[in-house]
């Protein structure tokens, strides 16, 4: 297929630029990046992840949550209740080099605004 040709050929060109060292500083971004992203919310799964993770959407649907984002112009997370019914309420977020700090400082907000809330109302 002309498509993986053309994906070998970038993947090729975008580790010449940047480099045996400039890609373990790309790595060492996502993951530091993805951490910040991941700090204080619900997490689904307590084990080791790179630069992507699961977290609980707690008291709202994640079509809620993404509503919610995209009004502050963040995309959200991929629904994995969609396709895995056991992890219906999570979300996939990923964080890497392109990821910007206003979009993840927007994603833990409207994550743990609603977890804060639930808390709230199950101490009523």
């Amino acid at each position: 297929c002309t498509n993986q040709a053309l994906i070998a050929l970038m993947a090729t060109v975008y580790m010449t630029v940047y480099g045996k060292q400039g890609l373990r500083e790309l790595a060492e971004q996502n993951l530091a990046k993805a951490h910040y992203l991941a700090g204080g919310l619900p997490l689904r799964f307590s084990g080791p992840f790179f630069n992507e993770f699961v977290a609980r959407c707690e008291g709202r649907s994640v079509a809620e949550v993404n509503e919610a984002l995209l009004e502050k112009n963040v995309i959200g997370g991929l629904d994995l209740g969609r396709w895995y019914p056991e992890l219906a309420g999570t979300t996939l977020l990923c964080a890497t080099e392109m990821s910007k700090r206003e979009a993840m400082d927007a994603v833990r907000e409207v994550l743990m605004t609603q977890t804060a809330g639930q808390a709230m109302g199950a101490r009523r």
